[in-house]
């Protein structure tokens, strides 16, 4: 089935409304012409009958009844005319005088200006004294001359009413589509987009402002479904890195276990190399056990983060105070200097231990073993700051923006052994935003890296 375009569909009601508005006006003016035309005939009628009305009573008056037969000639001769029929009769309604053979009967008596009978248009006056009539006079004229003018006119109106609505169409069309222009070029937006083609901002010049809006919305919307697919395109390869590294890393201790475990069942070990075997299965063992902890953690932090936290007011420096202990055990030999204002903040403390961990770790992983390592806690434009710092080595530029993804390890040359999992600072990085805080990363001049945590202060 053929589809009908929008604008033959706007050009078709526009020129159907204006056919029944034609129509109407048309009937209206056949009807107000018709009534003016009879009514103006029946006037020039009457006024004629009025003309003779002072002789008719004068004679009347004279000569009394004798004298209607003599009256009755004189009205048929001075009310004939073409097209006009004069009938004269007596109180009786006998025909005393007439200008033509009716062949029928007398038209009725009506009390009105004029009436229509038998195709005449009809006037009748009462000759005489109204309560005592001597008789009664009919003017009758043909309504076909009327009937002539109203046909003319009709066909004229007509002819123009149809000229009229093709140049209303053809008017119509012309605007219509200059006024749809922008709908076709937000149509053509939209086939771009289901094309594929999003972000391409398209200026709606000369429409309506709810043209402009759509076109807007549509602009909007073109922009955001190119945002959501380059994240939906960026998410997928970070899961592509994350599955391949999350791979490399659990391959890496099963080869190492396969491996001993092949040489151990073929007996070609020592009793002093199986030992250290195990040893080695076990650590790679454990090495496994850590990471699968891991991934199982930032799994639970990124469906329900929240949920895993138990949020509590914590002085932050006595928290970190009992804390010092393990910090100094985990960096040594590298020395340790913490400055801590006494401020409070609504966190876990365990989970907040285990992000301060995971930085120190990065920290002896990375840095030398005579790199100073400073701890600092306050207050900053209403929240609760704490950085970690080192002046070892540093982060390269290029590395900082990616520090905190999922198995991201700056220094490519970097062993499994000597970078660890690459999970520990997305970790840190999913604590601290379940608490509705920030972690970020900065290069220290000359040298070294500091980490910046910003937490909600309390109350």
């Amino acid at each position: 089935m053929r589809r009908r375009t929008l604008v033959n569909q706007l050009i078709g009601r526009q020129v159907a409304l204006l056919a029944i508005l034609l129509f109407v006006v048309g009937v209206s003016q056949y009807l107000i012409l018709r009534a003016v035309l009879f009514a103006s005939t029946a006037k020039t009628l009457g006024n004629e009958i009025a003309v003779l009305t002072p002789v008719v009573h004068h004679t009347l008056a004279n000569r009394g009844i004798a004298g209607f037969q003599h009256i009755a000639d004189i009205m048929v001769a001075r009310l004939r005319s073409p097209g006009v029929e004069v009938v004269i009769t007596n109180a009786l309604g006998q025909v005393i005088a007439a200008s033509t053979n009716l062949h029928a009967k007398l038209p009725p008596l009506y009390n009105s200006p004029y009436f229509i009978w038998n195709q005449r248009l009809v006037v009748n006056r009462v000759i005489g004294n109204v309560y005592y009539p001597s008789g009664y006079v009919w003017l009758l004229s043909s309504t076909r001359p009327i009937h002539s003018i109203l046909s003319r006119d009709a066909v004229l109106y007509v002819f123009l009413a149809v000229l009229s609505l093709v140049v209303a169409g053809w008017l119509g069309s012309l605007s219509v589509r200059q006024t749809l222009h922008p709908l076709e070029q937000i149509r053509q937006m939209t086939q771009r987009i289901a094309s594929g083609e999003f972000g391409h901002a398209t200026r709606i010049d000369n429409a309506p402002a709810e043209l402009q809006d759509l076109g807007e919305s549509i602009d909007r919307m073109s922009e955001s479904i190119q945002a959501l697919f380059s994240q939906e395109k960026a998410l997928s390869e970070q899961m592509r890195r994350f599955v391949a590294d999350a791979s490399h890393e659990l391959r890496t201790p099963l080869t190492a276990i396969t491996g001993f475990l092949d040489l151990m069942s073929h007996g070609e070990l020592t009793p002093d190399e199986q030992e250290r075997g195990l040893r080695a299965i076990q650590a790679q063992g454990r090495r496994m056990g850590r990471l699968v902890n891991q991934l199982l953690m930032l799994s639970r932090m990124d469906s329900a983060p929240e949920s895993h936290l138990t949020l509590q007011p914590i002085r932050l420096d006595r928290w970190l105070n009992d804390l010092s202990p393990e910090i100094y055990n985990l960096v040594d030999p590298r020395p340790v200097t913490m400055m801590v204002a006494p401020v409070t903040a609504r966190v876990d403390p365990d989970r907040l231990t285990q992000v301060v961990t995971n930085l120190l770790e990065n920290i002896r992983s990375y840095t030398p073993d005579d790199t100073a390592v400073r701890i600092t806690v306050g207050m900053a434009h209403g929240s609760v700051v704490m950085q970690i710092e080192d002046n070892g080595p540093g982060i390269p530029p290029d590395d900082l923006p990616y520090v905190f993804e999922r198995f991201y390890r700056g220094d490519r040359a970097r062993t499994s052994q000597s970078g660890g999992s690459g999970l520990g600072l997305s970790i840190a990085q999913s604590l601290i935003e379940a608490h509705h805080g920030t972690i970020r990363a900065e290069a220290v001049v000359p040298h070294g890296v500091r980490f910046i945590i910003t937490l909600p202060a309390l109350g």
